[in-house]
């Protein structure tokens, strides 16, 4: 059964009601017991601090339904912890606005794991999806949980890679659980549900909006002991969450990028000017927390002599189709078929533009 208590906070997030103002009505009254019943009662200081909205407020309450509220999160799976909760991260509070309710589906436990947050472009390059799947990928197997914020690009990326090491992962929400955004991550966040953790401030029927996505990333930074951005542009918003993490004093961690792409001046930057660590392997983060990377056994590659001179040649970087022909002096015909089965064989990939790479 909803206490008391917990239904002020969960009214205050249907009628989206800020954290500061929130604030505001609770240090009033000195705990959220009695709000409800003050605003039926027409407390002066309510009325006086909604104004023209006491009348909405209070028509609301009138038909609120907390008992179909609390079916609703029985038969979704929904639960919820508020700022007074012992369940809540102490990290969070930390923050200027910490939000005041957190509503869940999946395993809470998770908030007291070893979180590292992995974020960046939602249109992330080659580069910045394979440097995505790399880290996350050695973070997971070295028991971090990955945290995210579900959108396209790098954060599905570090979630979906965290699920494929069967490893675990949060991913916060800029919106309710009844609108998920975007649509196109649905199966991606009931995945996670099963597996994972997902959490938003936002009352169920929330829709996202433009500034639910900067707030959304206060949390994915107070969830974690550090944050990894691997590829971003200038204005990207994940350095949102890199401003949030240098504001609770955790580590901010940057991949460097190649200098003539605007995917990377983000993360460049913040480099240059000493807003994060720059880290070029998975390694260096681990070696931050004093960790011992996992070892993992490399399967021996076995080639033959034409696919040991394509692979030779590849060692040194990315090459042109045309490149790797005039180096190795193959024939176009059997170039085709060893690239093609060296492709299958997971050896190498192939690039944008008929470039190959190991």
């Amino acid at each position: 059964m909803i206490s008391q208590n917990d239904k002020t906070y969960i009214f205050f997030s249907a009628m989206e009601l800020t954290v500061k103002r929130c604030n505001e009505i609770i240090s009033h009254f000195g705990c959220a017991d009695n709000v409800l019943s003050a605003l039926l009662d027409g407390d002066s200081f309510l009325v006086d601090f909604f104004n023209t909205d006491y009348e909405k407020f209070k028509s609301k309450l009138l038909s609120f339904s907390f008992e179909t509220l609390e079916q609703y999160f029985l038969n979704k799976h929904v639960g919820y912890i508020t700022i007074e909760s012992s369940l809540y991260p102490q990290q969070l509070k930390q923050l200027d606005e910490p939000p005041y309710i957190l509503y869940y589906i999946g395993d809470l436990s998770l908030l007291s794991t070893k979180n590292i947050a992995i974020v960046g472009s939602r249109t992330p390059t080659f580069y910045g999806r394979e440097i995505t799947d790399l880290f996350a990928k050695t973070l997971v197997k070295n028991d971090f949980t990955i945290v995210s914020g579900l959108s396209t690009g790098v954060d599905k990326i570090a979630h979906e890679t965290a699920l494929k090491e069967n490893g675990k992962t949060i991913a916060v929400l800029g919106n309710g659980f009844q609108h998920m955004y975007p649509k196109s991550n649905i199966n991606l966040a009931r995945e996670i549900a099963k597996k994972g953790l997902l959490i938003t401030e936002y009352y169920p029927t929330f829709q996202a909006r433009n500034y639910s996505f900067p707030m959304r990333n206060r949390i994915i930074a107070g969830l974690s002991c550090g944050v990894l951005l691997t590829e971003a542009a200038k204005k990207s918003g994940s350095l949102h969450t890199k401003n949030f993490a240098l504001e609770l004093g955790i580590d901010v961690f940057s991949v460097p990028g190649n200098i003539t792409s605007t995917k990377s001046e983000g993360t460049n930057n913040i480099i240059k000017y000493g807003h994060a660590q720059m880290v070029t392997s998975p390694n260096d983060i681990l070696e931050q927390y004093g960790i011992k990377p996992t070892k993992v056994k490399k399967e021996k590659i076995e080639l033959n002599f034409d696919e040991n001179k394509i692979y030779s040649i590849l060692k040194d970087g990315e090459k042109s189709f045309d490149e790797i022909q005039y180096k190795t002096n193959i024939s176009v015909q059997s170039l085709n078929t060893y690239l093609t089965t060296m492709q299958i064989r997971g050896i190498i990939k192939k690039l944008p533009g008929n470039y190959y790479t190991i």
